[in-house]
């Protein structure tokens, strides 16, 4: 059975969704749909149009392959491409939804999709081979654990499979890693069962909207991505963190339209809104958008929301060695999904390249360590600092107190690896330590240590 649905895209068509409704018949077990749309680039540049679909049964969604050149999806019981689930067929009524994430000038898109209902089963494809995995466990219990918050596979817009992302992963030396494709999550069974007990991974999903991304962990089930008429993204996060998910904003300060439709944040509703965490390092750091991102999050620091700063790989493919990456070091209870994600929670982490940080406050009567919030009143601040597995001469690199997003004091990196700093602090004050190299580019940043009444309340 063929159904045969046309449709026309203009510039004002730009950032909207389009559902067309079909009819799934009785006893169908495989869904195969045709996209096709014409032109595919707007005849000047080098960006073209960008469109994807996703598909709705009866019960729920069945996925979506955000930024893919692959828009012929199979959905069937036993198996479904890239991006979207498998599962039982439903009769009724369907709907496969056009996302126009990108219609550039002059516009005027013409678009066919065709679906095909069978009775044929389509079986498992065969797996691609998996990474070899380490002899030992990953390591538990108490203590420092270091990864990543932020990577895509084929089941979106990256080049990894699964197994590919989970041993880039490996070589790493990752504890743990989050896989966040776009929109979908039907990469998470496989790459958990890949995992085994080498490695604990956090599931997750990015929310690409067309005003802005963000990264939700520890979600196990479709989430709501849609921003329309009648909804904002302030309910959907308030709902995600409600239901225990982690909301980070990612790459505030992104390169938009057309480069990266819809990446900078511009939800007036979300500055910051609900959210308490913000990906402030995002892929390499130099010559990128993390600097404005940093200062940012250091804004909504002096406007008294108590956020937590994150770093994501934001991995697509292998990058070149000349790329400094950040990762996320989190102290936690143990290395499990629920243990990492109560660490951010806390702020009990920091984000590096490879240099390792302490920082912990005393007052008085008590103590504090980065994400804490102490009382007003005399403050010590202990900091410390290690050039760890960077490689990078310690005597290049520079720590810097920051105090309400200005600078209290620096040291040199290589004259001696801690430093202790006396100050009397305010309500509403934070805290925070930055090392730096001699451009003036981070390599490490602590989580601050906020100061006010009400310990371990967020505003």
């Amino acid at each position: 059975m063929k159904q045969e649905i046309y449709g026309h895209l203009s510039l004002d068509t730009m950032a909207t969704h389009i559902p067309h409704k079909f009819i799934v018949p009785e006893g169908t077990n495989t869904l195969r749909l045709e996209f096709t749309h014409t032109p595919e680039h707007p005849g000047v540049g080098n960006i073209p149009h960008q469109l994807s679909i996703s598909v709705y049964g009866p019960n729920g969604a069945r996925g979506t392959r955000h930024n893919n050149d692959d828009q012929q999806p199979i959905i069937s019981k036993n198996w479904a491409s890239p991006g979207y689930l498998s599962g039982p067929i439903e009769p009724g009524e369907w709907t496969v939804e056009l996302d126009v994430h990108r219609i550039l000038p002059p516009g005027s898109v013409d678009y066919q999709i065709n679906v095909f209902c069978g009775n044929e089963v389509t079986d498992s494809r065969t797996p691609m081979p998996g990474p070899m995995m380490p002899n030992s466990l990953r390591r538990r219990g108490p203590g420092w654990y270091t990864g990543d918050l932020h990577g895509h596979t084929y089941h979106s817009d990256g080049d990894f499979s699964p197994a590919e992302f989970l041993e880039e992963a490996l070589k790493r030396g990752y504890d743990f890693v989050a896989l966040t494709d776009h929109n979908t999550q039907s990469a998470i069974p496989e790459i958990t069962s890949l995992a085994g007990e080498a490695i604990t991974i956090l599931s997750g999903v990015e929310l690409t909207t067309f005003n802005g991304h963000a990264v939700v962990l520890g979600v196990n089930e479709w989430t709501e991505w849609r921003v329309k008429d009648g909804n904002s993204m302030s309910a959907l996060a308030s709902d995600l963190q409600n239901r225990g998910a982690l909301y980070i904003i990612a790459h505030p300060k992104s390169e938009g339209h057309p480069i990266c439709t819809g990446c900078r944040w511009a939800f007036s509703d979300m500055m910051p809104g609900p959210a308490r965490h913000v990906e402030v390092w995002n892929r390499g750091w130099a010559g990128s958008h993390n600097e404005p991102g940093l200062r940012q999050f250091y804004k909504w620091l002096n406007e008294g929301f108590r956020m937590v700063a994150s770093s994501g790989t934001d991995t697509h493919r292998s990058m070149p060695p000349e790329v400094r990456i950040g990762a996320n070091r989190v102290y936690a209870y143990d290395n499990t999904q629920d243990e990492i994600l109560d660490g951010l929670r806390r702020g009990h982490s920091f984000v590096t390249s490879g240099p390792e940080i302490q920082f912990t406050a005393e007052t008085e009567d008590s103590g504090a360590c980065m994400g804490d919030l102490v009382k007003p009143g005399q403050l010590t601040l202990h900091l410390g600092w290690s050039s760890g597995s960077t490689g990078v001469d310690s005597s290049e690199l520079e720590a810097v107190l920051i105090k309400n997003n200005k600078t209290l004091s620096r040291w040199s990196c290589g004259e001696h690896e801690d430093s202790e700093f006396t100050i009397f602090s305010e309500e509403a004050d934070w805290f925070s330590l930055e090392l730096r190299d001699r451009r003036g580019e981070l390599h490490a940043l602590s989580n601050p240590i906020f100061v006010g009444q009400q310990v371990g309340t967020w505003r």
